[in-house]
């Protein structure tokens, strides 16, 4: 589990850590939906992705075929450059001191286990593709950004590229946390930004 700037802040805003934690586990595989932690604590803004494989490459499934590979391989390309993910403005002067892209995937398939308690139910006997899903993967795309920002008070708002480099993507849920407190954001592309002000 990971143990980052944004949980050990959530503790000090008095929000239980294993609570958003399992609420992730519940959500992370809503195709169409994303997740953003966003923390600032001193100058240091971190970001932190959790991404349904579906909705950057359009399958969750471990990439097996060449082209399926390529389809990873320009993602994550996509994902080294975060002027394609999200931009801060100038005036802030944050400048990347570290990065990490991955892909995380759930074999175990755990999620899925309240499908046995659908036994009792007609409707479900022809429902074949519980089959065919118990086999396959969810995969999420994980990035983390940090920065150090020489004016950290000038970012009132962070806009979101995102939604073009990858289109298939629907919704950000973002959870924003700083010194002052912390809030909550759904990110759509129609309004692909979040309005700061006040709130570092």
């Amino acid at each position: 589990m990971k143990k980052n700037i944004y949980y050990s802040l959530l503790i000090s805003a008095m929000v239980s850590v294993s609570a958003a934690e399992e609420t992730r586990q519940v959500d992370k595989h809503e195709h169409g939906v994303g997740e953003l932690n966003i923390a600032i604590e001193g100058n240091a803004i971190d970001f932190e992705f959790f991404i349904p494989g579906a909705d950057i490459v359009g399958f969750e499934y471990e990439a097996k075929t060449e082209s399926d590979i390529a389809l990873v391989n320009a993602a994550l390309e996509k994902f080294e450059n975060f002027d394609n993910i999200f931009s801060l403005p100038e005036s802030s002067n944050c400048n990347l001191v570290n990065s990490e892209i991955g892909i995380n995937q759930d074999d175990d398939h755990d999620e899925h286990d309240d499908h046995d308690e659908h036994d009792d139910h007609d409707e479900h006997d022809d429902h074949d593709e519980h089959d065919e899903h118990d086999e396959e993967a969810h995969n999420e795309f994980v990035v983390h950004y940090s920065f150090n920002c020489g004016n950290i008070k000038e970012i009132d708002r962070i806009s979101f590229p995102y939604f073009t480099t990858f289109p298939n993507s629907g919704e950000l849920e973002v959870q924003f946390v700083s010194e002052i407190g912390s809030t909550s954001f759904e990110v759509e592309g129609d309004e692909p930004f979040i309005d700061l002000k006040g709130k570092i």
